[in-house]
């Protein structure tokens, strides 16, 4: 938590993500710290903790040069097409995930989105 740099750059989070992850972990220190908390309280904590840091590892942006070559354009917005409508599921994940901008495992139209808008004029 300390770590992680709030922006709108890739490899940042941002500042709502990482609020919640600040809530969750005071909220499991307050069961940590009650002596009365339940086994059911400390499970639920525990639960609760370990979805709020998934939800923000996948909360990191992500760059929208998918293809490496320094820069976004029509190239990265290809990738993005050329896996639309893929989903976890499918057999390709494994390669198309990479073009799965919202980490919503799957290829949308808030992927192209997101790449087109990253696209300079």
């Amino acid at each position: 938590y300390d770590s992680a740099v709030v922006g709108t750059e890739p490899g940042q989070y941002p500042q709502e993500a990482k609020d919640a992850l600040y809530a969750a972990i005071n909220a499991a220190k307050a069961v940590r710290d009650n002596p009365g908390a339940t086994q059911s309280q400390v499970d639920s904590a525990v639960i609760a903790v370990n979805d709020a840091v998934e939800i923000f590892k996948a909360s990191v942006i992500k760059s929208s040069d998918l293809n490496n070559d320094g820069k976004t354009d029509v190239g990265d917005l290809a990738i993005v097409a050329y896996y639309y409508g893929i989903n976890s599921e499918d057999p390709e994940w494994e390669q198309a995930k990479i073009a799965d901008m919202n980490n919503d495992n799957v290829i949308d139209i808030a992927d192209l989105a997101y790449v087109a808008l990253k696209i300079p004029y």
